[in-house]
């Protein structure tokens, strides 16, 4: 079987030509399959910033569970921060002791204008 572009007989310059289209087209092809094909390096781009995003909320998951693991520690077995967690949380107070309120200047500023 004789070469393809012998059957044509195209000059040799011709040829040289038909070749580089012809990788330049297969080129193209492979460039745009690497961006944009579903392993493609778009792709690879986007799973790599969710990866990131995803590891940082690992990371800020895992302290917040060591901090309430801390904290029923303790409510557990620390009689004053049991009595700490009571008055501010619950708002409790001690047999014979006052609780002042005090509302933020804002709060209050807040709820005179929309009474008007």
């Amino acid at each position: 079987m004789r070469n393809f572009t012998e059957n044509l007989n195209l000059s040799k310059k011709q040829k040289r030509w038909m070749t580089f289209g012809i990788a330049g087209i297969v080129s193209v092809y492979v460039l745009i399959s690497f961006l944009f094909n579903d392993l493609g390096f778009v792709k690879y781009i986007t799973m790599y910033r969710e990866y990131n995003r995803m590891s940082a909320d690992i990371r800020r998951f895992q302290k917040e569970n060591i901090q309430i693991r801390e904290e029923v520690k303790s409510l557990k077995t620390d009689p004053d921060y049991i009595e700490a967690y009571a008055r501010e949380k619950l708002g409790l107070a001690k047999e014979g002791e006052i609780i002042y309120r005090f509302e933020d200047d804002s709060k209050s500023k807040m709820k005179n204008q929309n009474s008007k």
